[in-house]
């Protein structure tokens, strides 16, 4: 790897000053935790939320992988049909080659 130059080094900022970051809850966690004030009504509410915004994202990711799944299958399967009719080519041409050489005697 080669050296950083001298120059390009100075202009590069130096972390000085150590920075605490709350910790992170994840987005559940997050709407999953009313504040204090919150009912139990609104708890109950953001549970409901949570489980339809569950379900509907399972369903709506697997829509997307099962997609790009078929796009992806398609492209295999047209590159494996290619690659595959080369193969039975060459092997008929190289059997079809052999057959010649063995009917016609050699002249030498």
């Amino acid at each position: 790897m080669p050296a950083i130059p001298k120059k390009l080094l100075r202009s590069l900022p130096t972390l000085t000053e150590v920075v605490n970051m709350p910790p992170v809850l994840s987005d559940r966690a997050a709407v999953a935790s009313p504040q204090s004030g919150a009912s139990p009504d609104t708890e109950a509410i953001i549970e409901r939320v949570m489980q339809r915004l569950d379900l509907s994202l399972e369903s709506h990711v697997r829509e997307v992988v099962e997609a790009m799944v078929q796009e992806q299958l398609r492209e295999v399967q047209a590159r494996l049909k290619q690659k595959v009719a080369v193969a039975v080519r060459q092997a008929v041409a190289k059997a079809v080659v052999a057959e010649l050489k063995e009917k016609r005697p050699d002249k030498t």
